[in-house]
């Protein structure tokens, strides 16, 4: 199907059900600021920022097809008319973006995901995680729990002292975050204590945090 026949048939079904008058979804950032939403459902990597991958992208669902998570979906109206179909990422249990994945861009067929090599990929920031503490079950039930900064790839989370021997998540650094979604997709409580703000303008995060192990000096076999 070609890119012309998919936008009539898509502007045919907004009309039908009586939407496409609507001024308040011109554009899906107008959308979601206007109504005090979060920023949620970020755009693939590859996207670079709403307004292009709204132009080049035919919703051909390849690139949804093809997740090996299934955490892309085809977006009604959270990116606006103009973006329907589109895909989106919608965090769930066990959905996130994998860090060691491109599959998106390496199947896209027009570069509405432009192709990258896997260490570009692993830098690019499709959104942050937002931490909401009053809700993390650690601070509200007195509970231990580390799942995100356990799956967190880049290290953006860590586990600080909170009482006794339990201790609580605490963002390292904003910019280390790429929005993969993996501590909101394991988090206990989801979106109430952990969640993704997509960025409309994809950004460059920084390398991510490798420890440097203490250097011991061994005389024996180390045993």
């Amino acid at each position: 199907m070609d890119k012309s026949r998919r936008e009539a048939i898509k502007k045919g079904f907004l009309l039908f059900i009586g939407i496409a008058a609507t001024p308040v979804i011109a554009v899906g950032e107008k959308i979601e600021e206007s109504s005090g939403e979060k920023l949620l459902y970020p755009l693939p990597p590859g996207a670079i920022s709403l307004d292009r991958f709204i132009e080049k992208c035919t919703a051909c669902q390849l690139c949804v097809n093809h997740c090996p998570t299934h955490v892309l979906t085809p977006a009604l109206f959270e990116n606006g008319i103009q973006g329907f179909m589109q895909p989106i990422l919608k965090y769930d249990v066990h959905k996130f973006c994998e860090f060691e994945c491109k599959i998106c861009s390496d199947v896209c067929p027009n570069e509405a995901l432009v192709k990258m090599p896997i260490e570009e990929k692993k830098l690019v920031q499709i959104g942050q995680a937002k931490l909401i503490l009053d809700n993390c079950i650690v601070v509200k039930n007195n509970k231990a729990c580390g799942a995100c900064a356990e799956h967190c790839p880049t290290k953006a989370l860590k586990m600080v002292p909170y009482k006794g021997v339990i201790t609580q998540p605490e963002i390292v650094d904003p910019d280390l975050c790429i929005g993969c979604g993996a501590c909101e997709s394991i988090c206990p409580v989801h979106k109430e204590a952990l969640y993704i703000e997509r960025n409309i303008v994809h950004k460059i995060a920084k390398p991510p945090l490798v420890e440097k192990q203490e250097q011991k000096e061994i005389t024996d076999f180390g045993f």
